[in-house]
């Protein structure tokens, strides 16, 4: 059978290079503290669209630039290219899910070209443990959830979530260096 497996992006298969910028805090901190984060990773609009819509279109220069700087601030964790494309080798589907704003999918498709798949929350309508976007991933896998593995870094999005839907699902803990090889391992095992 076909291996299936869907990692998380963030922390999991990509790393920071520098300190983040967040230009996204920087329009819930103008916009005050009520203002609910969710619709930044669960709608697919570009971040000037959630500017106008907060009345802080007086901020977009500086969004901008921010946002096009923290965009260059990413690369893969070493051990991803080598462990993806033996995976890839043994004929593993693989595919990304990953809760994040609409300009971050550019980052990870460049960062991770030819995969099987990309779900992102923004064009889910639902960020992950949210069961709409692991059943978004069955259906671009065309498997039941018991036929992939969940990998990433967050207990309740990667681990908790996951399993919930039926899938199976293993955290990564990359502040104790772990790697790919030794989480996947241990689900083979």
């Amino acid at each position: 059978m076909q291996r299936k497996i869907v990692f998380d992006a963030f922390g999991t298969l990509i790393c920071r290079t520098r300190p983040r910028l967040n230009p996204y805090g920087r329009l819930l901190a103008g916009a005050g503290p009520a203002t609910p984060r969710l619709p930044f990773l669960t709608r697919n609009v570009p971040i000037e669209v959630f500017a106008q819509e907060l009345g802080l279109e007086s901020l977009q220069p500086a969004i901008y630039q921010e946002l096009a700087e923290d965009l260059t601030g990413y690369r893969l964790f070493e051990d991803v290219a080598p462990t993806l494309q033996r995976l890839r080798a043994d004929g593993c589907r693989i595919v990304v899910c990953s809760n994040l704003a609409h300009p971050y999918a550019e980052v990870v498709r460049r960062l991770l070209p030819g995969l099987d798949g990309y779900i992102f929350s923004f064009q889910v309508g639902a960020k992950k443990p949210d069961p709409a976007i692991y059943r978004a991933v069955c259906e671009t896998l065309d498997c039941r959830p018991n036929e992939a593995l969940f990998v990433g870094d967050s207990q309740r999005a990667d681990v908790d979530g996951p399993r919930r839907f039926g899938m199976s699902a293993r955290l990564i803990d990359r502040r104790g260096r772990q790697t790919l090889d030794e989480v996947l391992r241990c689900e083979m095992n």
